[in-house]
């Protein structure tokens, strides 16, 4: 072989294990998931398991790291070790698109009020964005096919955030009509947490007075019970206010949170859907179905633009 062919085809060689090797550099790992740079893959992971101690953790250097190698096919996978619920809740550390013509919606939280008699939390489509340390409501397409038993939600990645040192920055404060204040919040969190008997503010998490009721008290009796947890990258809804009394009293600041509070989920072409949310696990079971104003059953969405639900129409 002639000798300077040779050192050419080293030279071609080097180059592109050089290349190779700049291409894999932008690899992160920080508590909590990692980002793979590689061509076949260039995705972020996310981790949200129900361990104790579970935490994602991504700082300044993990910033540079991940944001110094995003283009517009990077993406970004939340992974649970249980499959996803038809709506729960999501607060994550960078700023992400959902492709909405597939398996999943994105809702904003706006308020919090009376609707119809119901405590009720009112949500908006956001056309699939999530914004960075912001909690949102994503909805499952179980009626979609390969929609089922999914354990990871999957989008677009822009940009990557570091994580707050203090959770106050992931509240998300909804405005109450009935006592013209914001006294609830949404709060996210990127560690797992557990509530335990006797922890600060657990009848505000909880939603029942945590004593003088019943003979109990710390918790104990409380419907949801002490010891419910929440995994990192999800929400739960609290009450910031100064007393908690009356169930059936109109006043935003005398009432108790129930186990479960209504959620409207607004959609783009101004239908609703309705379902019942845990305030703590954030966890939300659906009911979508709509009726038009006789009552019948829509089979689908309404083809005239409304909201349509138990009867009535509620929004147009």
């Amino acid at each position: 072989m002639n000798k300077q062919y040779l050192w050419a085809k080293i030279a071609i060689v080097a180059a592109f294990s050089a290349a190779s090797s700049a291409a894999w550099a932008g690899n992160c790992y920080f508590t909590g998931g990692h980002y793979d740079a590689s061509p076949d893959t260039n995705t972020l992971y996310l981790e949200s398991f129900a361990d104790e101690g579970a935490e994602v953790v991504i700082t300044d250097k993990d910033v540079q790291c991940i944001n110094s190698n995003v283009n517009n096919a990077t993406k970004v996978v939340v992974r649970r070790d249980t499959p996803l619920k038809s709506t729960s809740t999501l607060v994550i550390p960078v700023r992400a698109q959902i492709d909405t013509s597939l398996c999943f919606k994105v809702y904003d939280v706006k308020n919090f009020s009376k609707v119809d008699g119901k405590w009720t939390i009112v949500a908006a489509d956001t056309s699939g964005l999530v914004q960075e340390n912001r909690p949102v409501i994503v909805r499952l397409k179980t009626e979609k096919q390969g929609c089922q038993d999914l354990m990871a939600i999957s989008m677009l990645l822009d940009h990557a955030a570091k994580t707050p040192d203090n959770e106050t920055n992931l509240r998300q404060y909804l405005w109450n009509g009935n006592s013209g204040q914001s006294n609830f919040y949404l709060a996210g969190t990127y560690k797992y947490k557990k509530w335990v008997s006797g922890t600060s503010g657990i009848d505000k998490v909880y939603g029942y007075a945590a004593r003088d009721k019943n003979g109990a008290s710390g918790g104990q009796f409380v419907k949801i019970g002490a010891g419910a947890y929440l995994p990192p990258l999800r929400a739960y809804l609290e009450y910031q206010g100064s007393g908690l009394a009356k169930k059936s009293s109109d006043n935003g600041e005398d009432f108790e949170l129930p186990e479960t509070i209504e959620v409207r989920l607004i959609d783009s072409d101004s239908t609703m859907s309705i379902g019942k949310l845990n305030p703590v696990t954030g966890e939300i079971q659906m009911d979508s179905r709509r009726f038009d104003l006789n009552g019948r059953l829509i089979n689908g969405k309404p083809a005239n633009h409304g909201v349509y639900v138990n009867k009535k129409k509620a929004i147009r």
